[in-house]
């Protein structure tokens, strides 16, 4: 007996092999199909994977690849913190892979970097699959699911934004693991859910971070209630079921803290604080683009080429009685489109499981929370929880959607397996809203309700003919294998590669860019020459873009590709002091600028300029004027100084200077060190003094004057300055965070805990 059951165990382990095979090379398949101009064409990603993601991760690879964990970046805003900053997701460990690709010149391969987001496509669709297959759903219905959710416009539209492609590959294995640490009370599987969790944690976007945390907190008290009226809770096993369903979090949070320390420092002294309503509520999703999980192009669209048949045209009547047409961008920060097909079997599985599987009607109800969330102004929802902690940090709540993507997905894959369940009167009504919008929209009806261009009309309705022809073909194959015509196998096969078809239709083109977006940031070698700083002899800013009249010489993060120290940079987080409330002919003084935009009044084009009266980057002064903090900015707008020999700190140094400039002092400081994280200062002044750098004052940087640590003080509202005894000394900078090696040692210890758990609890479970 024992034997057989052997035997039965063996053969289901093969079959269940077998299956993964299958899935996997599909998986590999549609994944080179849909990004196949990427990998072996001549098509790029663009907007901001192109203007931030490419500099970022090439500097990060490039400082890690030279044994440098980077605290600091110099070349952007004249410097910031770097490893704090959230978005660069620097302890990601795919991220860290790509360090083993940068190039003898430095820099990441493009094709390279958007292999490994495309990777995460492969990824979701594994991540999904398995989710299905522990759901004991069909080989073809958890196909056709992590078809649908993987390359739906949540993720696709996202690929410009890595960070939140990479939380929505992982999520659907999280959500597995969560389900069966909540539903078993597993330690084990809470302890792998919490892992995964913190892993895409440190990726960097908080709020996919706070959305799925949002979603996972909401299904473990709609468990908790559900199992308490059924009383399948005893007094015995709550605890063990709290503490599975509680210790994900605790665990993510955990591993976060080596990232989340570090950027809670650049959070308290950034310009990003809570936002009003009206600011956190922008990218709202319209109610009429209810039309769009049909038609998702029914208002036009913007993509890659920029040039698209029908310009994204979705209007809004604003507050104040007027009729806006809402800017490009909101087309991919309100885009869900998930298929036609994942639309009406989820609406099938809604009708039919809804009663008698729990998770469907979580799935259910969570989607239409997620709905009416993603409204942000338009509806009731967001407004109560704009008031809550860490929602109103946030912009773009129609980014909640991937519920819905997700919970149409899932529903779809458990309805294909119970097709022969449902009858045709439930088939119809499932139908019945896809069908009428995509008739309407197919004859144009639809579109005389709103004010679109004349020549939009008739691409508009060859989009809701498309639309028509997966609403029939889908309702066609669910009817056919209800009436048993057609096996439920061969009927999931035709399902996913209808699904697939119109998501490749409708979303494939949007990241095709024809623009190598490295060679955009390649410069003459004659101007690299002469831009760069020569360390540490001859250090020294650039200024790149002026704003009246509006004009870039460089790519805006140009500086983190070739080296070069500029004022400018493109990041959504910028420190609340980085620049003097000083004129720009000051600022570019006392900045350290060598080269600046100037306009020929005669051609009216602007040229760069060298300075000849720039600033030092480290310089000696012997006075100082002690300013409030809060009076700092007001003082240095209204009082004429001349920083070189005198300089406006907040605080009282350790040494005693006049607060009027002394004619007769005297000084040398020298910069012999300069790097990213760390400046080595040599000094010789026969007075007290005070050293003065053209770097940005952050407080997890520690000096040390002769080998002894000593204060950093801020000095001229944003910059740094060290207080010296007389003679001569060697001051050291050095990047130092004492918030990183806190959550470094947190990091750790949770990971130690995650496996001793592991381990206790594996043979117990």
């Amino acid at each position: 007996m024992k034997t057989k059951q052997t035997e039965k165990n063996k053969a289901i382990e093969v079959k269940s092999g077998f299956y993964w095979y299958i899935a996997i090379g599909v998986f590999l398949l549609t994944t080179a199909i849909f990004f196949w101009e990427h990998l072996f064409g001549s098509a790029y990603l663009w907007e901001d994977f192109a203007e931030y993601i490419y500099p970022v991760q090439t500097f990060a690879a490039r400082e890690f690849a030279q044994g440098r964990i980077p605290l600091w970046n110099p070349f952007a805003f004249a410097g910031m913190p770097f490893l704090a900053d959230l978005q660069v997701g620097f302890f990601y460990p795919l991220n860290r892979i790509l360090t083993l690709f940068v190039g003898a010149e430095g820099t990441l391969p493009a094709k390279m970097l958007e292999l490994s987001l495309i990777i995460h496509f492969f990824i979701a669709q594994i991540s999904m699959f398995a989710l299905m297959k522990n759901l004991k759903v069909s080989l073809w219905g958890a196909i056709f699911s992590a078809i649908t959710y993987s390359f739906s416009f949540l993720l696709v539209c996202h690929a410009i934004h890595p960070m939140i492609v990479m939380h929505l590959a992982w999520f659907p294995l999280i959500f597995m693991y969560y389900h069966k640490a909540n539903s078993q009370s597993s330690i084990v599987s809470a302890v792998i859910s919490g892992l995964l969790l913190g892993m895409v944690m440190l990726s960097g976007h908080p709020q996919m971070t706070l959305f799925i945390s949002l979603f996972l907190g909401v299904y473990f008290i709609w468990n908790l209630i559900a199992d308490i009226i059924k009383k399948t809770i005893t007094s015995n096993s709550i605890i063990k079921y709290i503490v599975a369903s509680l210790l994900p979090f605790m665990i993510a949070a955990g591993i976060f803290q080596i990232q989340y320390l570090p950027s809670s420092e650049l959070a308290e002294n950034s310009r990003r604080q809570e936002m009003s309503f009206e600011a956190a509520s922008e990218g709202s999703l319209e109610l009429p683009q209810i039309i769009t999980s049909v038609v998702p192009k029914f208002f036009g669209y913007y993509d890659a080429s920029a040039n698209p048949k029908v310009p994204f045209q979705l209007k809004k009547n604003t507050s104040e009685g007027k009729v806006i047409t809402l800017p490009y961008y909101y087309y991919w920060e309100t885009a869900y489109y998930f298929g036609v097909g994942t639309l009406i079997l989820g609406f099938v599985g809604i009708i039919g499981l809804m009663k008698t599987n729990r998770m469907v009607a979580f799935l259910a109800t969570f989607s239409l929370f997620a709905l009416i969330f993603a409204m942000g102004s338009n509806g009731f929802l967001y407004y109560l929880f704009h008031k809550l902690p860490f929602f109103s940090q946030f912009r773009m709540p129609a980014r909640m959607a991937f519920a819905i993507a997700f919970g149409f997905s899932l529903i779809a894959g458990l309805a294909i397996d119970k097709l022969r369940d449902f009858n045709f009167k439930q088939i119809m009504l499932a139908t019945a809203f896809p069908l009428l919008i995509a008739l309407l929209t197919a004859t144009g009806i639809l579109q005389s309700f709103f004010s679109f261009e004349e020549s939009s009309v008739s691409i508009i309705q060859n989009y809701g003919a498309t639309a028509l022809f997966f609403v029939v073909s889908t309702f066609i194959i669910i009817y056919l294998a209800s009436k048993k015509r057609l096996s439920i196998s061969i009927a999931a096969i035709i399902l996913a590669l209808l699904a697939f078809i119109d998501l490749y239709v409708a979303g494939a083109d949007f990241n095709r860019s024809k623009e190598d977006y490295s060679k955009q940031y390649q410069l003459p070698e004659q101007t690299l020459k002469a831009f760069k700083s020569n360390y540490p002899d001859n250090i020294f800013r650039v200024n790149s873009r002026i704003y009246n009249p509006p004009f870039m010489a460089m790519k805006r993060n140009q500086g983190m590709i070739s080296g070069i120290e500029l004022l400018e940079g493109y990041n959504p987080l910028v420190l609340e002091r980085n620049v003097p409330p000083l004129n720009r002919n000051e600022i570019h003084k006392l900045f350290n600028v060598r080269y600046e935009i100037a306009i020929d009044t005669m051609r009216m084009s602007p040229y760069f300029a060298e300075r000849a009266d720039r600033m030092p980057r480290a310089w000696l002064v012997g006075s100082a004027r002690v300013v409030e903090s809060e009076k700092v900015a007001d003082f240095m707008k209204n009082e004429v100084i001349d920083y070189s020999k005198i300089a406006v700190i907040e605080k009282q140094p350790s040494v005693n200077l006049p607060n009027e400039i002394d004619t007769n002092f005297a000084g040398v400081a020298k910069i012999t060190h300069y790097s990213p994280n760390s400046i080595v200062v040599e000094t010789s002044c026969d007075k007290p003094s005070l050293l003065c750098l053209s770097e940005i004052y952050y407080p997890s940087w520690i000096s040390k004057v002769d080998g002894r640590e000593s204060e950093i003080i801020r000095a001229n509202y944003c910059l740094r300055s060290i207080a010296l005894p007389a003679g001569k000394h060697t001051v050291e900078l050095i990047a130092h965070s004492d918030k990183l090696v806190s959550g470094m040692w947190i990091t750790l210890l949770t990971l130690a805990f995650s496996v001793v758990l592991i381990i206790v609890f594996r043979k117990k479970e």
